[in-house]
């Protein structure tokens, strides 16, 4: 089951991956899936809403990206036992297995010749198959 993230990230290939105590570094080529918000909430409009208000997923590839991926500020069993997957999934990737994805949530990102170059934020990295 994918848990609802306002951007989600496969890593296509991985070039080098650093993890910290409360960070994940990923240098990767990249697919990634963000949900924009495309206007004001709107009680009529029939696509899909986040918050009540319509937004567009797009899908960006990145040739050569970094991804820093913060640890949630929420403290608690659930939030503790996820960073220590993701920090195990970061360990997997490291040693060149495959991932499933990084779910962020509010991250910041930029972009360059229309690729995304970085992204930064508070998520998790999933296993395959979550």
């Amino acid at each position: 089951m994918q848990a609802a993230s306002d951007a989600d990230v496969t890593i296509i290939k991985a070039t080098k991956v650093v993890i910290e105590e409360n960070t994940i570094t990923i240098s990767a080529e990249a697919r990634s899936t963000i949900r924009l918000f495309s206007g004001e909430q709107d009680p009529d409009y029939k696509g899909g809403t986040l918050y009540g208000m319509p937004f567009s997923a797009i899908q960006v590839y990145s040739r050569s990206a970094t991804f820093i991926i913060k640890r949630p500020l929420q403290e608690g069993e659930t939030t503790d036992n996820s960073w220590k997957m993701s920090l195990e999934a970061a360990k997997s990737l490291q040693a060149g297995n495959e991932v499933g994805r990084i779910g962020y949530y509010v991250p910041d990102m930029t972009i360059k010749k229309n690729m995304i170059d970085s992204m930064t934020g508070f998520g998790f990295l999933y296993p395959k198959g979550k």
